[in-house]
């Protein structure tokens, strides 16, 4: 009976999106980051229920730091394994290979630093200890699933780097309710004790399932080298991103506090996690990113994320109403001693605009073979932010990092927008 009468035609709309590999990749990756964004909330509605705000801030200004250094571990390979994969001019199995060995050698590089940078703004007894097992967990064992799931999405299998994201946050989210339930200690030392726990089976699985389906990885010295030159771009660019906006947790629990640090932290994971539908689709679309760029330039990239950007700055802007709302609601959910969340939530209602706006300017210009530009423009933003931050916490505290927050936004999309405008231009004048 469905399938005749008034719902023939829904039915053979879904038969046709079976048979439309973009339109099922979409929808692997956009259902990817709705389980993502589930069981993310849920992550950060058990740590910060069972650590509290003076622990949850510790756990966030060292996840601050570590996660300045994940993108230059692997040097952009993962990046680069979707472009050349997508364009049909490299192996799998090779950029899986490069990636793994210059992701296993830098690591320690970066497990360094994040050791060096904890201990110099970082005054909390054991924290060192902290920074180590995050390190490890994040800057190694996150970045070798990363590089997995990259290639897989070269090759445009959504479904397996959907499996590798998912299983990782599924594990990690246990580890969470352990956490929650009493069964270790609630401290940040333990959560970082579980995170690597969690980051060690996930790594088995993903390097184990890489395998059968790749085969064995392959390492050119000649190509990593080409791709490392071509990578570099995408690391300083992720891990600019990194910095502003991450430097306000160190900042705080540096010239605040722990507590202070924490409540902010929870309102700006909170913030963030509205985000993720406009970030699950334009996750989804990368490689269609890609071979537009290839095929228009930046005319093409930026026709082919037009929609998406008035789509997304409206739903944005219909998210700040909602936030400012239900702002209130925060610490019958996460305690008591995140009753400062309120006030930061609000002031913080619009960031979802500011972020929906330069993560599809960087996207059209990434596209574009225009990374170095993109990379010079976040690197400089994160300069600001940490600059802005330095200067505005100590006297105005949380303010402070939200108006530094705000301007670091403001100058990035600023330097997008001319570069866009002008490159267009260009472009337009030279096909004339």
């Amino acid at each position: 009976m469905l399938l005749t009468g008034p719902y023939r035609p829904f039915w053979a709309y879904v038969r046709s999106l079976r048979s439309n590999t973009v339109a099922l990749n979409s929808a692997y990756t956009i259902g990817s980051y709705v389980s993502l964004a589930v069981l993310q909330g849920l992550q950060f509605f058990l740590l910060a229920r069972a650590l509290g705000s003076h622990e949850f801030g510790i756990v966030a200004s060292v996840v601050a730091i570590t996660s300045a250094f994940v993108p230059f571990c692997s040097l952009g390979l993962g990046n680069v394994a979707i472009m050349h994969l997508t364009r049909g001019q490299a192996r799998a199995d090779e950029s899986l290979g490069n990636g793994l060995a210059v992701t296993t050698f830098t690591a320690a590089v970066g497990i360094a630093l994040s050791l060096l940078v904890g201990w110099t703004f970082l005054n909390e007894p054991g924290v060192l200890g902290i920074v180590l097992l995050f390190a490890v967990s994040e800057i190694l064992l996150n970045k070798c699933v990363d590089i997995a799931a990259h290639v897989f999405l070269g090759l445009e299998r959504q479904l397996v780097a959907v499996f590798f994201y998912n299983f990782q946050m599924f594990l990690r989210t246990g580890c969470a309710v352990v956490l929650y339930l009493g069964w270790t200690h609630q401290t940040a030392f333990a959560w970082a004790q579980l995170h690597l726990a969690a980051g060690v089976l996930t790594t088995i699985v993903v390097l184990f399932v890489s395998v059968r389906l790749l085969g064995r990885p392959r390492t050119r010295f000649a190509s990593a080298i080409a791709d490392i030159r071509k990578g570099v771009f995408f690391s300083i660019l992720f891990s600019a991103k990194s910095v502003h906006t991450d430097v306000d947790k160190i900042v705080l629990a540096r010239l605040a506090s722990a507590s202070t640090a924490g409540t902010y932290t929870a309102a700006f994971r909170l913030v963030s996690l509205t985000c993720l539908p406009i970030t699950a689709i334009l996750f989804s679309l990368q490689a269609r990113i890609f071979r537009r760029g290839r095929e228009g330039g930046l005319t093409g990239t930026v026709d082919a994320l037009r929609q998406l950007l008035h789509i997304g700055a409206a739903y944005c802007l219909l998210l700040a109403v909602a936030i400012y709302m239900a702002a209130p609601a925060v610490p019958s959910l996460l305690g008591e001693s995140y009753r400062l969340t309120v006030d930061i939530l609000r002031w913080l209602c619009l960031l979802p605009f500011f972020v929906v706006v330069q993560l599809m300017g960087s996207a059209a210009l990434s596209g574009a073979d225009a990374q170095p530009r993109v990379s010079l423009l976040h690197a400089l933003t994160a300069a600001l932010a940490l600059l802005l931050n330095l200067l505005l916490v100590p006297f105005l505290g949380w303010r402070g990092a939200v108006i530094a927050a705000y301007g670091a936004q403001g100058f990035l999309i600023a330097g997008l927008v001319y570069t866009i405008m002008t490159r267009v231009q260009a472009e337009r004048k030279a096909n004339q």
